[in-house]
């Protein structure tokens, strides 16, 4: 339930000290429990001075809250006024869009909470900005984290749709420090500003998985950066403030631009979800929004109200199976009763040599292993829904069987092996199945058969299986697969030829892996010099899955050569980075301004599927400080696209300037650079 302008009157009387802080002169990335004033001074946030005994952080007392601007208790019996279930389709326009969904509830450390199921998050769309002086104030409990996924996250443009240039802060998980994934991470970004993008993180590797915590972030337009350009918040856990400091003891300021709470038209409030990333599984209680700095003894009080020791219930999961009228065909039926052998798919040619491309959705009881899709592979074509082996010849051959649970039969005993990437087969029976995304590529290779599957469950978590099978086959022999299934509906979506990269003898220069596990920023081409005046055209092969539209190319533009394979930000103490440009007209950098002109639109899907094998001619153009890049794009099936950036930065017509190619779970050739 929304409350706005509720007042609240919390009566507190405990009083609660801070953990005391020691010498962290000479340590690493520290984080203390004190308040930023404690570190740098005695001075209180009132501006007078105290301290307690022996130089010690002064006693926190829990106040009185102050009346909030919004308030969510997320209670069941408040009703759902201003909470939207909403969902994310990055091809789609709206990429968020309302969906007709009922609020789960579950127990939450104050009445209920509500609770996001890893598919759709909220928006809360009664909300708007309060200005740069706010708190913001939540209790969550994390079950699943991805890289950058949301917890909170708000801004006057979120995507950037109304102002061209995205505004935003966002409380996530971030793997930003060498102790490995953390939360809560502070990432806010204003694009129209000089592309200010700070972000922070605590030290350590502490993501605080399945346990409620509270979180307030606190803002004061007071309180800025050294250079004045952005401003200075405080953010807490549990009631103690977060300070990072250096290894010389000097607190790390968390960074937010200005304008995040700015009132507007166009303005977002989400939870567990954003335009971008993976979906928040878990859940929110006690939601506060304030136009006021809180007090740390005011973040006590909203703290010690809520009770953390709250057992987390997941709900019963419910599956409802959504037919898809695009499906080429269909196994079984909707209510799961399908018997063992009583549906097939038609089938397929599979050729010595060949490599076959099949996406299908799997939907199952989840009571037995067994109860989902089967691949069975065979010397004779067949109908769809028409049993092989009735149709079959006198000479029919039934070469294998291999079921989704890695069993199979058909072959000689001992001539399969079977590699998966899931630990608890429960978990893969009753929760990945159920619902299941399936990828599988089919390769035949003499007298064996490989099958390659990826299971994507309704977290979006990925689930892998190999499938290596010696047969009776030969070169001559004709093979056709099929499938089937028992208790369970299954959707045959495409049967295509697989995508084999072959890598181009030519390439002068290859950036990230063929198989496309290649992580953001570890793989780099040799930078070019691109000359005040100048023009140069980069060819080069774009190969990626077609999942995400940033899994490609990427240009970075320096003010200084870089080897291959070398990182150049290490390049030299004077290193500049002058602008990023995404293949998907996108990028960033200091001063960054662009513009893109795009032929594909908002049709992102077909530009998506073309990406995944493109040869990409790349115009290069520099006057003084603006340079304009002009792609063509020419896909495996001859369409063509094309792509113009024109950008600014803080490059002048006498810095030196060169490019590099990078990029992130994809494989690129370069084959000329003239």
């Amino acid at each position: 339930m929304k409350k706005k302008l509720l007042s609240i009157l919390l009566s507190a009387a405990m009083a609660v000290s801070l953990a005391a802080c020691g010498d962290t002169a000479g340590t690493e990335g520290s984080t203390e429990v004190i308040s930023e004033s404690t570190a740098e001074s005695t001075e209180t946030p009132d501006g007078s001075e105290e301290s307690g005994e022996s130089g010690e952080p002064a006693e926190v007392t829990a106040e009185e809250i102050p009346a909030p601007v919004y308030y969510y208790s997320f209670d069941e019996a408040d009703g759902t006024d201003g909470i939207q279930p909403t969902a994310q389709d990055t091809a789609a326009d709206p990429i968020l869009y309302a969906v007709d969904k009922d609020i789960v509830y579950i127990p939450g450390v104050k009445g209920d909470a509500v609770y996001t199921d890893g598919v759709t998050g909220y928006k809360l769309t009664d909300v708007n900005g309060v200005g740069d002086t706010y708190s913001v104030s939540f209790w969550m409990y994390a079950t699943r984290f991805a890289n950058f996924m949301p917890t909170v996250q708000f801004g006057p443009d979120v995507h950037g749709d109304a102002t061209g240039g995205q505004h935003y802060l966002n409380i996530t998980r971030a793997e930003w420090n060498t102790d490995g994934a953390a939360f809560p991470c502070i990432w806010a970004y204003d694009e129209l500003n000089d592309a200010l993008w700070p972000a922070w993180a605590p030290s350590g590797g502490n993501e605080h998985l399945k346990e409620w915590i509270n979180i307030v972030l606190v803002v004061d337009p007071s309180n800025v950066s050294v250079d004045g350009t952005m401003l200075v918040a405080q953010l807490y856990v549990n009631g103690e403030e977060l300070i990072e400091t250096d290894a010389d003891g000097n607190v790390v300021p968390i960074h937010v631009v200005t304008g995040t709470m700015e009132p507007s038209d166009n303005f977002d409030f989400l939870l567990g979800i954003n335009y971008w990333d993976s979906v928040f599984k878990g859940a929110f209680d006690e939601l506060y929004i304030f136009d006021q700095a809180l007090t740390p003894g005011q973040v006590k009080t909203l703290y010690e109200d809520g009770d953390p020791t709250v057992a987390y219930e997941e709900p019963e999961r419910v599956i409802e199976v959504v037919p898809d009228e695009n499906a080429i065909a269909t196994l079984g039926t909707t209510d799961l009763t399908a018997g063992f052998w009583t549906d097939f798919t038609e089938a397929y040619e599979i050729k010595d040599g060949e490599t076959k491309e099949v996406v299908l959705r799997n939907y199952s009881d989840g009571i037995n292993a067994w109860d989902n899709f089967v691949t069975v592979f065979t010397n004779e074509y067949s109908e769809a829904h028409v049993d092989p082996n009735s149709v079959a010849s006198e000479d029919h051959v039934e070469y294998a069987v291999v079921r989704a649970d890695c069993y199979g039969w058909g072959y000689e005993e001992g001539n399969d092996e079977f590699t998966w990437s899931w630990a608890n087969w429960d978990t893969w029976r009753t929760q990945v199945m159920v619902d299941a995304d399936v990828t599988m590529t089919i390769n035949r290779s003499g007298d064996t058969l490989t099958i390659n599957t990826d299971m994507v469950d309704y977290n979006g978590t990925s689930n892998t299986s190999t499938a290596v099978i010696k047969t009776t086959l030969t070169p001559e022999d004709p093979c056709y697969f099929l499938f089937t299934n028992e208790a369970s509906y299954v959707e045959l979506l495409s049967v295509e030829d697989a995508l084999v990269i072959v890598p181009d003898e030519n390439a002068i220069d290859t950036v990230g892996n063929v198989d496309y596990t290649n992580g953001w920023w570890t793989d780099w081409t040799e930078s070019y010099e691109l000359a005040d005046g100048a023009t140069r055209t980069v060819v080069f092969n774009n190969y990626s899955d077609g999942v995400n539209n940033w899994d490609n190319y990427v240009f970075m533009f320096t003010n200084e050569y870089s080897e291959a394979g070398s990182d150049p930000n290490t390049a030299s103490d004077s290193h500049i980075e002058w602008a990023a440009v995404r293949a998907d007209a996108y990028g960033w950098d200091d001063n960054y301004v662009a513009t893109y002109e795009t032929s594909w639109g908002d049709d992102w899907a077909t530009w998506l599927e073309a990406m995944k094998s493109a040869q990409v001619t790349m115009t290069i153009t520099r006057n003084g400080g603006e340079i304009v890049m002009d792609a063509v794009i020419v896909d495996r099936n001859g369409e063509t696209f094309t792509n113009k950036t024109t950008f600014t930065s803080n490059l002048t017509a006498e810095d030196p300037c060169y490019f590099l190619i990078t990029c992130e779970e994809c494989y690129i050739e370069i084959l000329s650079v003239e």
